[in-house]
């Protein structure tokens, strides 16, 4: 039920944007090309721009990483694979 009202959120405000596990990654196929899609600033705006993508039903929230540090001081980053065919 929580899932369903989410997804019909329109403030991202609303959004629950802390995930509570991680999904197991999609194996590569010899057809499709992993692309790692990553977020990085600090946490607000990451949490922001996730919730913004999860409206536009990109990704749900559980899919990206947990937040961690980015290789720039101070700064924090979120993950995300995504599979694109090579056809």
């Amino acid at each position: 039920m929580t899932q369903t009202q989410l997804f019909v959120a329109t403030d991202i405000n609303e959004i629950q944007t802390s995930p509570t596990s991680q999904p197991h990654p999609v194996p590569a196929e010899t057809d499709r090309e992993p692309l790692p899609i990553l977020v990085i600033g600090e946490q607000l705006g990451i949490d922001k721009m996730v919730s913004a993508l999860y409206l536009r039903r990109f990704a749900a929230v559980l899919e990206w990483s947990q937040i961690l540090p980015a290789p720039t001081i101070g700064k924090l980053v979120r993950s995300l694979i995504r599979y694109v065919s090579l056809n």
